[in-house]
């Protein structure tokens, strides 16, 4: 598992170009839901004083009077941002296809981007399963939650009900991270080998499930580098004075700088993983 590790963090280091796009494409959204956003609120207001009070102090009385007066043109708020939700969900299954193309085969962002095209339906397909895994896995701990404490009510343990929530948010949790470990290898091993999406899922579940024990153990240290990273960026956090322009300028930079860190460690996912069946293959 540690020379997948290192290994990762080497090819993710000579791949360093895929950080600051996956960190644009994260950045893109947010940019364009927030101009979507205030041109609605201008329209809604009227370009009225409350629209400007807004720039300066979320004034809780301007939402209660969209709510109260303008709450038939929210479907057209609701629309836009479910639309902007879909486009940016196929995109960023493009740009996972960038990142696993030049991990897994080595080669330059601009050659990646169109092998990528090329198997873009297999990752729809993949994005698609896992999505409905997930859902049915949240869906179930829920229903399974709403059993138990509906069982164990008469309880004279007050802590029984945490428990009883806890284990079952627990349960769903490591189920889902083995969800979207499978989803990632099932992603290598298709660019890999040309395998289809059905065909991928089932190999990646074998490999993680039980062929390559190092598998989740490699995805966990990744996600705890990224727990170590965000307790250093939250103490960095906490020293930056905010009461001065200047401070809020440099605690804006540092919070993106962190969404780079972050996207660097999802090309080390990525690159890691690929090196894990690799060295499997091998052996």
């Amino acid at each position: 598992m540690g020379r997948a590790y290192t290994a990762g963090f080497r090819l993710a280091l000579r791949g360093w170009p895929l950080a600051p796009l996956l960190f644009a494409a994260t950045l893109l959204p947010g940019l364009i839901s927030l101009t979507v956003a205030w041109t609605w609120l201008s329209g809604a207001l009227d370009n009225a004083l409350a629209s400007r009070t807004l720039l300066a102090d979320l004034d809780l009385n301007v939402f209660v009077d969209l709510l109260v007066h303008h709450a038939e043109r929210f479907s057209e708020l609701s629309t836009g941002g479910g639309l902007l939700l879909v486009v940016c969900a196929l995109v960023w299954i493009w740009l996972n296809a960038i990142a696993v193309v030049a991990v897994t085969e080595d080669v330059p962002v601009r050659a990646a981007a169109g092998r990528a095209a090329q198997v873009y339906p297999t990752f729809l397909s993949l994005w698609v399963l896992t999505v409905a895994l997930d859902a049915v896995v949240a869906g179930g701990a829920y229903g399974l939650g709403q059993v138990l404490t509906g069982w164990t009510a008469e309880s004279p343990d007050e802590m029984t009900f945490y428990w009883v929530v806890g284990g079952c948010a627990a349960a769903a949790a490591a189920v889902v991270l083995f969800v979207t470990v499978v989803h990632d290898h099932a992603r290598i091993h298709s660019v890999a080998t040309g395998t289809g999406a059905l065909g991928a899922w089932g190999w990646a579940v074998q490999f993680v499930g039980w062929r390559q024990g190092r598998a989740l153990p490699l995805a966990l240290s990744i996600l705890s580098t990224g727990a170590v990273l965000w307790v250093v960026y939250q103490t960095v956090g906490m020293l930056i004075h905010t009461q001065s322009t200047s401070g809020v300028t440099v605690s804006l930079l540092w919070g993106e700088f962190m969404m780079l860190v972050r996207a660097f460690l999802r090309v080390w996912n990525f690159a890691a993983a690929s090196e894990l069946q690799n060295l499997s293959e091998s052996a």
